[in-house]
């Protein structure tokens, strides 16, 4: 059931992003739009990459000693799969830290590593983008 929502949310969300690029080319005429359709691409690629390759990190460490502790079970987790690292890292990127999942040993500082990342990549960005704008003026 599970696999069946997430793949009607995938759905949705690419209809939604489809129609958002339709819509932008339809008024490209009328509305003078700030920031570009490939910024917002670009930045969800970004974002995209960070969590795969930071969950990737966590899965490689999670062969040699557990690194996560299931707050709602109230044990350190032993076996971890890739698809509970893509949750952590992607919980960790976008600084939401529901809670359920803690970091321990050495992860804790790679986890506080990628939260900063989460914060300023998306900053740098949109700055280095007004900028450009700006010189571009």
């Amino acid at each position: 059931m599970s696999h069946a929502i997430l793949t009607i949310f995938i759905l949705f969300f690419l209809f939604q992003i489809g129609a958002f690029a339709k819509k932008k080319g339809e008024m490209k005429d009328t509305h003078n739009f700030a920031l570009q359709w490939p910024l917002y691409l670009y930045i969800f690629t970004v974002m995209i990459s960070l969590t795969l390759i930071f969950a990737g990190i966590y899965y490689i460490m999670s062969f040699s000693s557990p690194i996560l502790i299931d707050s709602n079970q109230g044990s350190v987790m032993k076996d971890h799969n890739f698809a509970e690292m893509i949750y952590y890292s992607g919980a960790t990127l976008l600084s939401i830290g529901y809670g359920d999942l803690n970091p321990i040993g050495p992860i804790r500082y790679i986890s506080l590593f990628e939260g900063f990342l989460g914060i300023v990549m998306p900053t740098v960005i949109f700055i280095s983008e007004i900028t450009n704008k700006h010189k571009e003026d």
